[in-house]
């Protein structure tokens, strides 16, 4: 699958970056494994999927976001 993708938000895409480059996959790889968590949840070795989708990193994409 292909797919085009622009991260506008400077502060969003240096945590992509910084993640991706921690867990040893490609930018865009983290952003096909985020988006298709739930589907390919049997699929990602478990401590990347935790490391994806832990509380506290969840709250800092909200954070540079700006989300509450």
């Amino acid at each position: 699958m292909e797919y085009e993708y622009e991260i506008k938000n400077e502060k969003l895409k240096k945590m992509v970056e910084e993640k991706a480059e921690e867990l040893g996959i490609s930018v865009g790889q983290l952003i096909y494994n985020y988006i298709n968590r739930g589907l390919l949840s049997d699929g990602l070795n478990e401590d990347v999927f935790w490391k994806l989708h832990s509380e506290e990193y969840l709250n800092e994409i909200n954070e540079a976001l700006g989300l509450d």
